[in-house]
């Protein structure tokens, strides 16, 4: 395999000594971002409580996104990264997938790291999706008085896998991974769903975000187990 890669991981901590380290490296990672040979971009992010779509945090589970040169190159940092292994040290569960991308719009923090050179619409195999956008700050309270009601729309759709909302900075900052069994499955929610539509209404009507991002990703590989 060749071409970028991206690796998504979700980290579950339990009890208060874990948790406590799990907050102070995300806040580590605020200030010192994360740095390793071929890694292109990376973002930390808290969670929610419940499926993530809350502005409530939740301080036991916090999400990982690398965006590689290669895959030779995350196996490298997973394996021996001083840093990554350290801050893993006291979780007790990881899940995630491997994927590679292949379509996409917008900026995060004004950069578009994401390579789409390997589109492939035939791959019929399961799609992975980041939605992500900055809030304006004087219009947060009307975007997350209509995120409960647009956020129970995803629960029981066909062909989603796992869905979590994430962010790095509360309230502002939020973005939504998201795993399909299918391009398929997730092309009737995002175009054909009743209930998806007024939410997008919604969003070019009340122009909630000062930036956005929506990437589709090939996935290769799921993780999940105990560390």
């Amino acid at each position: 395999m060749s071409g970028q890669f991206i690796t998504i991981r979700f980290i579950e901590f339990s009890g208060f000594s874990a948790k406590r380290h799990a907050f102070a490296e995300m806040g580590r990672s605020l200030v010192s971002g994360w740095s390793a040979p071929g890694l292109v971009f990376s973002k930390h992010l808290g969670t929610g409580a419940g499926n993530g779509f809350s502005i409530w945090p939740n301080f036991g589970l916090y999400a990982w996104l690398g965006v590689w040169e290669s895959p030779e190159h995350a196996s490298e940092f997973f394996q021996h990264d001083a840093r990554w292994l350290s801050y893993m040290s006291p979780s007790n569960h990881i899940s995630g997938w491997d994927a590679i991308p292949f379509k996409g719009k917008g900026t995060w923090n004004s950069l578009q790291p994401f390579d789409f050179s390997n589109q492939d619409d035939s791959w019929e195999g399961p799609v992975a999706v980041i939605t992500r956008a900055s809030i304006r700050w004087h219009k947060a309270l009307l975007f997350w008085w209509n995120v409960p009601s647009a956020s129970k729309h995803l629960e029981g759709k066909q062909g989603l896998k796992y869905a979590k909302g994430v962010g790095e900075l509360p309230l502002f900052e939020q973005a939504t991974f998201s795993l399909w069994e299918s391009a398929s499955n997730l092309d009737q929610f995002a175009y054909q769903s009743k209930e998806h539509a007024p939410m997008i209404k919604k969003t070019r009507k009340y122009d909630w975000y000062s930036e956005e991002m929506f990437i589709r990703m090939r996935v290769v590989k799921e993780v999940g187990g105990k560390k």
